[in-house]
């Protein structure tokens, strides 16, 4: 996969602005009748705005608690290096472990699963998010691993 410091971030007029519902259209797009894209199937490329909010989780070996096998910067935040991770290991007051806090659900269900939400990062700064777990498959039946993405904004006290 590639680097996000690899592609841009503009985004064409008219174009959704929530990250996750432009995420999820183009999951749906690679997905076509097969039921799940596969992970060769990505081009981060054809998504230069959404691919540095992107992340990947392996569930292959560890379906309980998945390895972070990529993760761009717009989702590490301050979590610091956390490829090759299992996600029980992620600092708990981060943007990519709120994201990723439900990633079982979307493995007993099979399906996308968008979350949002709000958490309180460790220098004291409300952050408010929204995320979207999205199964993939190499043989388009049996989930391999995750595809997700995240953003936030910081909240200003007032």
């Amino acid at each position: 996969m590639l680097d996000a410091s690899q592609t841009t971030t503009e985004r064409p007029a008219g174009l959704e602005r929530r990250l996750v519902f432009r995420l999820l259209s183009h999951w749906r797009d690679l997905a076509g009748d097969s039921g799940f894209p596969s992970f060769a199937d990505v081009d981060p490329f054809a998504i230069p705005d959404i691919w540095p909010f992107c992340f990947v989780l392996d569930t292959t070996e560890f379906p309980d608690d998945p390895i972070v096998r990529v993760a761009q910067p717009g989702v590490c935040g301050d979590g610091g290096n956390i490829i090759n991770r299992h996600i029980s290991a992620l600092a708990p007051a981060t943007l990519i472990n709120h994201a990723c806090s439900y990633v079982d659900e979307v493995l007993r269900k099979s399906v996308p699963i968008s979350r949002g939400g709000d958490f309180i990062r460790g220098d004291g700064v409300r952050i408010l998010y929204r995320s979207i777990l999205l199964p993939m498959s190499d043989d388009g039946t049996t989930i391999c691993g995750i595809w997700g993405g995240a953003n936030c904004r910081e909240v200003k006290a007032v």
